[in-house]
């Protein structure tokens, strides 16, 4: 398996051009469970960190604790693994976990990819940045309904995008009211308890 500079960045622009054909190369890579989950926190880590970056040069509040952001952000990319894989079974998928959990790996790789542009413009061209941050959400939506589709072999972008919304959808939900009922708000917003 080749790591290096070159083949990393001509697998992202496979990513960009033909998302389903990465995904394909993604998911038969020979790479053991532990080797996936610590390509996991090595994106989790990387993520957390130009985050922390971002909201250094943006604002001159305090940081967020990066232990807690990791925290979230880990959990945040298991539930996708999660969901990516389970939701995608229950309707009628062939996708394995391990593949599901290298795709949101890679995913997550390629998000970070775009928060060290989003940095980059921060320092060179700010209004920049957030432009950059919304075709980033696009381009996630896209590569994720792709990379369902062919985790699962399902054939129609458009129900696969359908179910992702809806299970995010429901996947705020069900947090919303564990947060309401352990008592946990949003900042800036107090709970009656």
């Amino acid at each position: 398996m080749d790591l290096s500079l070159s083949s990393v960045v001509a697998l992202l622009r496979e990513t960009l051009s033909d998302p389903k054909a990465s995904a394909r190369r993604i998911m038969a890579l020979p790479l053991p469970m532990s080797a996936r989950w610590q390509a996991l926190l090595l994106v989790v880590v990387l993520s957390v960190l130009f985050g922390q970056l971002s909201v250094l040069l943006m604002t001159e509040a305090g940081m967020p604790n990066p232990l807690q952001a990791g925290v979230v952000q880990g959990m945040a990319l298991l539930i996708m693994v999660f969901a990516a894989h389970g939701v995608g079974r229950l309707m009628g998928g062939r996708g394995q976990f391990d593949q599901a959990l290298i795709l949101v790996v890679w995913l997550q790789a390629v998000m970070v990819a775009i928060q060290l542009v989003q940095v980059v413009a921060l320092l060179v061209v700010p209004a920049l940045s957030a432009l950059i941050g919304v075709l980033g959400m696009a381009l996630f939506l896209w590569l994720l309904t792709n990379y369902v589709a062919v985790l699962h072999g399902f054939e129609s972008l458009g129900k696969v995008f359908a179910v992702i919304l809806l299970t995010l959808f429901g996947i705020a939900m069900v947090l919303a009211m564990l947060l309401q009922m352990l008592g946990i708000a949003p900042p800036g917003m107090v709970v009656d308890v």
